[in-house]
């Protein structure tokens, strides 16, 4: 039941929290059965004794960070009280909650010296003590210190066992995240293959038009040569790009088709429209002829971000803005508060994707919560050389 699991929870979720309540429950355990030597529970015993039973107990409280010193600073009070002529009528809990400590936290090279050390001091107040049971002690002695053992080594074992899931969920995760970004570099570098293939169609056509009409008419055979340069341009610019992204061996066939650009956004921002999504488009500035590399890049990353709202938000507002400034275009897409936005996977192919397209042209985008409460992505791509010269 959720009102009996909720005491757990907090515990765990502060643990000084329970060691000041273990802490307390053995001070109050050692304090209640002092007794003199030789004595029962109940028996008439020293003001200092009492406070001494509970100095036993009071080291537990750090037993997380320093299990080995705890261990033996209260066993050694421990020895102390018993050399003293006092006895635990109710146990000794200290000791063993100290002792379990340090098996569940460290391997047996390092538990054993200190579990030792237990020992042979408990031995000798014994016989600083002068007390009469010296053999039933001992014995009950080992018999609780072997369970001791075997509990706290079973707690090393599951923790060292939950630490190498832990281990292997993140190596996982970590592959998944690696293997996304390979598979939307290879979708990227297709995309990137329809555009170069683009150009050089261009260009074959241009060239044999040019070579035809060379001597009939030099200026059509002009304009003809001067697309050519400028499509070489923009196919060079593409292959560079090209070259930087990473593609396995072996990848799917993909289907090559025209590839949109800025001039298909409103197309996009109709169909997201139809399907019952509020979106508000504006634009700022002056509108740039873009290499279709650069306008492939803006109109995946928009497709993207309102698929998400779509999914996630689809009873938000979006803005979706286009400003064209002197140095970068920038594209914004916003969506407001709804009453659930679950947050963004980092390791989700999406936003992978856009920053794989953000970074494979020099730009850069920013995403998070917004000032409404809702999300916002914000695409900042630079111009190139000779566009920023127009």
């Amino acid at each position: 039941m959720p009102s009996l699991a909720q005491p757990f929870q907090l515990l765990r979720a502060r643990p000084l929290l329970l060691d000041c309540l273990i802490t307390a429950a053995a001070a109050a355990l050692l304090a209640l059965g002092a007794a003199p030597r030789g004595g029962s529970f109940g028996d008439p015993v020293e003001t200092g004794a009492v406070v001494l039973a509970v100095f036993i107990a009071l080291p537990l409280i750090m037993r997380r960070r320093h299990p080995i010193a705890v261990l033996l600073a209260s066993v050694s009070i421990m020895t102390v009280y018993t050399a003293l002529g006092y006895r635990a009528t109710l146990g000794e809990p200290s000791a063993f909650i100290a002792a379990y400590t340090v098996w569940a936290r460290y391997p047996p090279s390092k538990a054993v010296p200190p579990t030792i050390a237990w020992v042979a001091l408990f031995e000798l107040g014994l016989v600083l003590g002068e007390v009469p049971s010296f053999v039933a002690d001992t014995t009950r002695l080992i018999a609780q210190c072997a369970g001791t053992i075997i509990v706290g080594r079973l707690g090393y074992l599951r923790a060292d066992r939950m630490v190498e899931r832990a281990v292997r969920a993140e190596r996982e995760i970590r592959h998944e995240a690696e293997q996304a970004v390979v598979e939307e570099r290879i979708r990227i570098a297709h995309e990137l293959h329809d555009v170069v293939s683009h150009h050089i169609s261009v260009i074959s056509v241009q060239a044999n038009l040019a070579r035809y009409v060379f001597e009939s008419s030099p200026d059509t055979a002009r304009t003809a040569l001067d697309t050519i340069t400028g499509t070489t341009t923009e196919a060079l610019d593409e292959l560079r790009r090209l070259l930087g992204v990473l593609r396995p061996p072996q990848h799917e066939p993909h289907e090559y088709r025209p590839q949109p650009g800025l001039a298909d956004l409103p197309a996009l921002v109709a169909r997201v429209r139809e399907a019952g999504l509020t979106v508000k488009t504006s634009t700022i500035g002056e509108p740039r002829r873009l290499p279709p590399g650069q306008q492939l890049c803006t109109y995946r990353i928009a497709q993207e971000a309102l698929t998400n709202v779509l999914k996630h938000a689809d009873k938000a507002r979006t803005e979706l803005v286009l400003e064209y400034g002197e140095e970068a275009l920038v594209l914004s897409v916003r969506n407001s508060a709804s009453e659930e936005t679950p947050p963004p996977n980092p390791a989700g192919q999406g936003l992978i994707g856009m920053r794989e397209r953000a970074r494979m042209y020099g730009g850069s985008i920013e995403m998070g919560p917004a000032g409404s409460g809702g999300f916002s992505i914000e695409l900042t791509l630079p111009y190139l050389p000779q566009e920023r010269a127009r």
